[in-house]
């Protein structure tokens, strides 16, 4: 699986190449580095932020650029952002997520729709034209977007600190008792 998927990134680099822009932008550290805290479905149905995701798929960084660099350039300049499924949807409890480019399902909110239709088309001009804090402004509703409507697909597990405090109090009045025990 990992010698398929370097294949098809090594394709798609080749294939987009000419389409890609004069002069391609390049994302600070700081900015590829929150938009990749982004969650990607990898289309077998797991789910993790692309950061984790381009460190198990993808080389070394080279020795100016961090994976997530290179990984933001791909995404930005060579139209990657069209199959990255970024958006989830939530329908009767399943989550499904979306690439900006994907048939969407019907019952999908025109909202959502337009959203995930569009935004990308918003972000780019600003990537374009170097504005980062509006850049980062954009990943930050993207990240607000996937923890809203991108529903845990695991139940929460409870809290441990009840059991705890219980321990901790137990604890102390048995060493209070033995203390007083032994004066």
């Amino acid at each position: 699986m990992r010698h398929i998927t370097h294949i098809l990134l090594t394709v798609a680099v080749a294939l987009c190449g000419t389409a890609a822009r004069s002069t391609p932008c390049m994302l600070p550290k700081a900015t590829a580095a929150h938009f990749c805290r982004l969650l990607v479905c990898d289309g077998e149905g797991n789910i993790s932020p692309i950061s984790s995701y381009i460190r198990s798929h993808q080389t070394s960084p080279s020795d100016s650029l961090t994976q997530e660099q290179m990984f933001t350039t791909y995404v930005f300049n060579y139209d990657g952002w069209k199959t990255l499924r970024i958006f989830p949807h939530n329908a009767a409890g399943t989550v499904s997520w979306y690439a900006a480019t994907d048939t969407l399902p019907a019952g999908m909110e025109a909202e959502h729709r337009k959203y995930i239709r569009e935004v990308f088309l918003h972000l780019l001009p600003e990537i374009e034209a170097a504005n980062w804090q509006t850049v980062d402004a954009y990943i930050d509703r993207m990240l607000q977007y996937q923890t809203t409507f991108g529903a845990p697909q695991h139940p929460s597990t409870p809290s441990l600190w009840p059991a705890v405090a219980i321990i901790a109090i137990l604890t102390l009045l048995l060493l209070t008792a033995f203390a007083k025990s032994s004066s």
